[in-house]
């Protein structure tokens, strides 16, 4: 028969074993979600293209860096022809060798065409919405990004070649810190394009002009998911948009948990490397997606 006092210990044990694995495991354990995107207008010269996307590092906040590097060796295996990062890649823009170190880790990764990434809030220093930028340590980042062969998008866009074939593909500045300018982009009818922007909050008016697929960051998953209930607390106004895949109307919105923390604990939101193969749409994913 089970006492009060037994009772007690036994959750006094199970509230212990939680704690060492959601700070002590839980937060390092990657996990690797690869999944096939059907998107309409899609050159057939990049049927197949493999996009491989890492967000929220978060360097400066105690995420171990060579946690980060594996986190960057497993992106490298996936042999991707597209990298992005989307977004919160240092915890603080004023931290002290933060913005070397992340370079430091991100010079290693090795897509076939090029590395492109977005701030986020805490990049430009917006802890909180409408808290504005750190133009300084934002300058200070973007260049040493540039040094390690990462392109930071800021409203504006490149476009992927590939044979005849071309690929859009457009970053956007961080919603928080008034950076967001959804203006930058429109679809063009009949063309593919692919869409960075850190908050998820941004999707719908992306989605409104035509993105294709949007690919973001920032809810670290929720970070702390209770059964039942949720996450306690998540940072953005769209709720379903916490993490994973998403439809909004015709557009296609990932958003992936991220790397790292500001706080070392997470339970059931595991880090995330995302890999995604872009394929052309067929008239039955069209009718899918209405």
């Amino acid at each position: 028969m089970l006492t009060r006092r037994g009772f007690l210990r036994a959750m006094g044990a199970t509230a212990l074993s939680g704690g060492v694995y959601a700070c002590g495991i839980e937060p390092s354990w990657l996990e690797t979600v690869r999944m096939e995107i059907a998107l309409p207008g899609l050159d057939p010269a990049f049927e197949g293209y493999v996009v491989a996307q890492i967000s929220d590092l978060h360097v400066g906040s105690g995420v171990p860096i060579p946690y980060l590097r594996r986190a960057v060796e497993a992106a490298n295996a996936a042999q991707p022809d597209l990298v992005v990062v989307t977004g919160d890649i240092l915890d603080g823009c004023c931290a002290k060798r933060a913005p070397e170190e992340a370079a430091e880790v991100l010079s290693a990764l090795r897509p076939r065409d090029r590395a492109l990434a977005v701030l986020g809030n805490h990049d430009t220093g917006a802890f909180h919405p409408g808290l504005g930028t750190d133009e300084g340590a934002v300058r200070r980042l973007r260049g040493a990004l540039a040094a390690a062969g990462v392109d930071v998008l800021g409203n504006e866009e490149r476009t992927l070649e590939r044979r005849d074939g071309r690929l859009r593909v457009a970053g956007f500045g961080d919603l928080w810190s008034g950076g967001f300018d959804a203006r930058a982009f429109r679809a063009r009818p009949g063309e593919a394009t692919l869409v960075l922007s850190h908050n998820p909050d941004t999707a719908p008016d992306l989605a409104a002009r035509g993105a294709g697929l949007v690919l973001c960051g920032h809810t670290h998953g929720g970070q702390v998911r209770i059964p039942f209930f949720g996450p306690p607390y998540c940072p953005v106004r769209h709720k379903e948009l916490l993490y994973g895949h998403h439809r909004i109307g015709g557009t296609q919105v990932y958003v992936n948990p991220g790397l790292g923390y500001s706080h070392r604990i997470r339970f059931l939101a595991r880090p995330e490397l995302t890999v995604l193969r872009l394929v052309p749409s067929t008239p039955l994913d069209a009718r899918k997606s209405l």
